[in-house]
């Protein structure tokens, strides 16, 4: 954020989205340390970045509901959970301009639904955005919040990963009979 002066902050934009959502007021916090890009899954398949949807909404750069890039987010609250600031809540922050997006009748772009379908399609299906695992499975309370978008969405995915997880395993002298 060095790069800015005092003169590029309008603080108007910020104001609208934190009386829309309370907690957004943390994202001031964010010293761009870069932590949450490194760590996405979403940055690194596609022009996701965190950091830069931060500064534009601190710079009150309207731009951002029309960009891309807030499409293109997971919502697996990596960013937040490496983020070394309490409270910044990135996630919903994306949700939010997703929001304000469609409220002033941008929304996504054909091509970048269809490329945040298919990186969900694989996310959803596979537990994986690129070859590499996301790390930790996510908690149950998100995967029942990512099925009720997605039915929202009408997208059909099964969590093939999560319930795979959750079944039990058999042995294979179980299924043999004698």
């Amino acid at each position: 954020m060095a790069d800015h002066t005092e003169v590029d902050w309008n603080w108007a934009f910020y104001k609208e989205l934190v009386e829309d959502v309370d907690e957004n007021r943390n994202i001031i916090q964010c010293i761009s340390c870069g932590k949450c890009v490194g760590d996405c899954p979403a940055a690194k398949v596609s022009t996701f970045n965190s950091r830069k949807i931060i500064q534009k909404v601190l710079r009150g750069d309207q731009s951002v509901l029309k960009d891309s890039d807030i499409w293109h987010c997971y919502l697996c609250e990596r960013c937040k959970r490496v983020c070394p600031k309490e409270n910044i809540n990135i996630p919903l922050l994306i949700i939010n301009l997703r929001n304000e997006s469609f409220k002033r009748g941008y929304g996504p772009k054909y091509n970048d639904l269809r490329k945040y379908v298919e990186m969900s399609e694989r996310f959803l299906t596979k537990g994986t955005v690129l070859e590499e695992p996301l790390g930790e499975n996510l908690p149950q309370e998100r995967i029942d919040e990512l099925n009720i978008i997605c039915n929202f969405a009408r997208i059909k995915y099964v969590f093939k990963a999560s319930k795979e997880k959750q079944k039990p395993k058999r042995k294979k002298s179980e299924g043999k009979k004698k």
